[in-house]
């Protein structure tokens, strides 16, 4: 095929690959500073896209501007910022990045850029190492979330994204082997503009999914502190009554509630103050949580107050986990805590189990009388319901 049209010649595609990343960046950067800090990797990814445009800048340059910068350090920064992409998945799903041995690689890219520029020019040997590293870097980029697979279009577009970049860039490399790569980066062949168009798109998309991905994930967390106790981290009250609500509906024969009372904890404000009980009660929770398990669902019914909802549990059956949970309650605070001044803490724990096909109200009513006489009966202590 001949040369295309000049409207298609790679430096306007390389310009305006560069001013798409440049509203990405822009739009990636105003979108950061309305989203929760707990949503990682947003600093990179606005960065990413700005870097970009900086490289297809210096990439336009070429033929006007001297090698070394249109060639050496136009190659080293659209590289970076292929890096600070994946830095910004990284922090994203695993909330730290670790990117060294790419920059280190990117430094070597950059020595191998001159030497192939200003030492023994070959724009071949550039672009078989340039393609090379893209492709590798993409690939690596891909699978980071192809091990962490969700559900949410943003991160399927994310990986299909980077997937296909990278074999546009591992066909890219190969044509070169075939000794198709022309005689420089201008040259307006077809698989030259195809590689760069590819590129551009690429920029323009990567933001796309960015912003899908952040996004779901402030949906996520939002639904998620809608139905938590913000002390404690357990279910609120009506998270945990409708779990109930829905475990009965569904027919189950075999559910039960287990009503818990931390045993005299206005003592431990009254004492110690409303910090000091706070942080008593996160650590109930703590060992509450780690002694069910993935047997049930704790929430918080109010104050020191606490409900587990056992899915699939007949009487005795909960009567074990009661168990358990009072004996993780009743274990002293380590010497070295901060809560040990308090002693060590007690629980009250009334048992229910669905019996007859009762309703939820009136498994939750028995299981709190059964905690009432748990308490009339001294406290610290397991009692079924009659």
């Amino acid at each position: 095929m001949g040369a295309l049209p000049s409207i298609l010649d790679p430096r306007s595609i390389i310009v305006l690959a560069g001013i798409m990343g440049l509203m990405m960046a822009l739009v990636v950067f105003f979108m950061r500073r309305s989203y929760p800090p707990s949503i990682r990797g947003l600093g990179e990814w606005a960065l990413a896209p700005l870097v970009a445009f900086v490289s297809t800048m210096l990439f336009a340059g070429r033929d006007f501007a001297p090698d070394f910068i249109t060639i050496v350090v136009a190659n080293f920064v659209l590289f970076q910022a292929c890096i600070l992409y994946y830095a910004g998945s990284q922090k994203f799903l695993l909330g730290r990045s670790d990117t060294r041995g790419w920059t280190v690689l990117n430094g070597f890219l950059a020595l191998a850029m001159f030497w192939f520029s200003a030492i023994k020019p070959d724009f071949q040997a550039r672009l078989l190492l340039v393609t090379l590293a893209v492709s590798a870097l993409f690939f690596f980029h891909a699978l980071l979330y192809m091990r962490h697979k969700g559900l949410v279009f943003g991160q399927r577009l994310m990986t299909g994204l980077l997937l296909v970049q990278s074999l546009v860039a591992a066909l890219r490399f190969v044509s070169a082997v075939a000794g198709m790569a022309g005689s420089t980066l201008m040259d307006a062949s077809w698989i030259q503009s195809l590689y760069i168009s590819m590129y551009s798109f690429t920029v323009l998309l990567l933001s796309i999914s960015v912003i899908l991905m952040a996004t779901d994930r402030v949906h996520t967390e939002f639904e998620y502190l809608a139905s938590r106790d913000p002390l404690t981290g357990a279910l609120n009250r009506r998270a945990l009554l409708d779990a109930c609500s829905d475990a009965f509906a569904s027919g189950r024969r075999r559910v039960a509630l287990l009503m818990l009372d931390l045993d005299h904890f206005k003592q431990v404000n009254d004492r110690f103050g409303h910090l000091m009980g706070d942080a008593v009660l996160r650590e109930a929770v703590g060992r509450m949580q780690r002694a069910l398990g993935d047997a049930g669902v704790l929430g918080r019914y109010g104050g020191e107050e606490f409900v587990v909802l056992l899915p699939d549990a007949n009487k005795a059956e909960a009567m074990a986990v009661a168990a358990r949970i009072k004996q993780a309650i009743d274990e002293p605070f380590a010497a070295d805590s901060p809560m040990a001044v308090v002693g060590s803490m007690a629980v009250s724990i009334g048992v229910a189990a669905n019996e007859d096909g009762r309703r939820v109200d009136d498994v939750l009513a028995r299981a709190d009388a059964a905690l009432y006489r748990a308490k009339e009966m001294g406290r610290d202590r397991v009692m079924a319901a009659a």
